[in-house]
């Protein structure tokens, strides 16, 4: 899409999805060295952390290109995820398979995932596809998502694996 290459997280925030390293990450690749970038995060507090997204917002508003969506309606989520060059999970804990990892198979879309127990081994056994990087680590993780956003064919060589996962194709 035209305008800013869009890096995205989509989910519940607050509990074990959390934003903070991801916003000092994506702040680290807003050096000029690149072309314009915005960071999308998409969703809503979980229930069990009312305010947290705002709290967020508050702590971080002055670094720029930092967009919180709210809640996405259904009919919006291709939106979000076409508009995409990048999804990351700012998962601090591993919680099983990601119902959004699958979501952005469907979309074809690279994933910055984090090095969590058998997280790694989960993705691989389902046929999914990722950059790495060390959890609540902004180093890290800008890195991982450098190797993504800069390189176009492995960004599009991962959409191509996420998707056929996705679709059951590997």
């Amino acid at each position: 899409p035209e305008g800013p290459m869009q890096i995205m997280t989509f989910g519940k925030f607050g509990t074990y999805k959390k934003i903070e390293v991801l916003i000092e990450a994506f702040s680290r690749l807003q050096d000029g060295s690149r072309s314009p970038l915005e960071l999308v995060i998409a969703g809503t507090d979980s229930p069990n952390t009312p305010g947290y997204l705002d709290s967020v917002q508050a702590k971080y508003a002055h670094v720029p290109n930092v967009r919180f969506t709210g809640y996405v309606e259904e009919t919006d989520v291709p939106r979000i995820f076409g508009d995409s060059a990048v999804v990351v999970f700012p998962y601090t804990t591993t919680t099983g398979s990601s119902g959004v990892l699958h979501q952005a198979g469907d979309y074809g879309k690279a994933a910055v995932l984090p090095s969590l127990g058998d997280l790694a081994e989960l993705i691989a056994e389902e046929g999914y596809a990722g950059e790495f990087f060390e959890p609540e680590n902004a180093a890290s993780l800008a890195d991982a998502i450098a190797r993504v956003i800069d390189h176009p064919e492995r960004r599009l060589e991962l959409g191509q694996q996420n998707y056929a996962a996705s679709h059951g194709l590997l």
